[in-house]
């Protein structure tokens, strides 16, 4: 009771000190930090103790430790914090909490031996916009729609069967980007950068897959527009701009031009696959045309 008697008082010690500070502030100006003063005192002389949960760094009311940490969760931060607070600790992200587990064994027991347990991914705001809520095979929750996603994904592309199929078509990609190296003079002298190549070659052993069909190259038009879609769309779902609002529910209302810039986004890239790949394998099956000719180009 005698913490409980403190809150009105601090509150009152605050209101006098502001408007002896600022007299020609209005009083409902006053009032907004002393309302926020009045939710966080709580938080602070009652602390939640004696829960199950690993340590970690101090945890604000509300913000948690976004204001210690902000975005900044690179691993070295990360392996930093493990020494101080031990291979399992806990950060608090306003709403979210993060475990970090940093012991090759202890992860080993997340991701393999508890991997049920563990297998589904927190969703976020704009994660939300670019799976439909969820309902890919990355961001969906373990069970029965991740586990027929997964037939989706399996029976046509990686059965034995299918495997044995295309496999001189997989070999034969991957001989293309030797070849395309090799006769590069630029990456004979000064180097070059593959992972463009490379994406060249994952894109055009889906689509052989798919329509019998492959990118001529990297500056085919089409294959430079699904690249474009698929970048932005990973810029935008895996930058930080957003996190404050995942983070604090309260501040999602300033989000609304980002989740409008992911939503357009969203609708331009499935047009796009839908003219150009949905119709267009649509339109090879109906007519029996897959798999003939092998090597056409888009």
């Amino acid at each position: 009771m005698a913490k409980l008697a403190v809150v009105p008082l601090v509150a009152v010690a605050f209101a006098y000190a502001a408007k002896s500070l600022f007299p020609d502030l209005p009083l409902f100006l006053l009032s907004l930090p002393l309302l926020l003063l009045l939710l966080l005192l709580p938080f602070v002389l009652f602390p939640v103790s004696g829960s199950n949960t690993p340590p970690g760094p101090v945890a604000f009311p509300i913000f948690g430790n976004w204001l210690q940490v902000g975005n900044d969760l690179n691993h070295r931060n990360l392996v930093d914090m493990a020494k101080k607070y031990g291979d399992v600790f806990l950060l608090r992200l306003g709403v979210r909490n993060l475990v970090v587990v940093s012991d090759p064994k202890l992860a080993a027991e997340v991701l393999h031996t508890q991997g049920v347990e563990f297998g589904s991914r927190p969703r976020n705001v704009v994660w939300d916009i670019f799976t439909d809520n969820g309902k890919d095979m990355v961001f969906t929750e373990y069970g029965d729609h991740w586990r027929k996603m997964r037939r989706v994904m399996t029976l046509p592309f990686f059965t034995n069967k299918v495997v044995q199929q295309y496999r001189e078509m997989w070999e034969e990609e991957m001989d293309m980007v030797v070849r395309d190296l090799r006769e590069d003079r630029v990456a004979q002298t000064e180097g070059v950068v593959v992972r463009r190549r490379l994406q060249l070659m994952l894109y055009n052993v889906m689509y052989r897959m798919m329509f019998d069909a492959r990118f001529e190259s990297m500056s085919d038009p089409l294959f430079q527009q699904a690249t474009w879609f698929n970048s932005e769309r990973s810029r935008l779902a895996q930058s930080f701009e957003y996190n404050y609002g995942d983070f604090i529910p309260i501040l999602r209302p300033f989000l609304r031009g980002y989740l409008n810039k992911c939503r357009d986004l969203q609708r331009r890239r499935l047009a796009f696959y839908n003219d150009n790949y949905v119709e267009k394998r649509r339109y090879l099956s109906t007519h029996h045309l897959l798999g003939s000719p092998p090597h056409t180009f888009f």
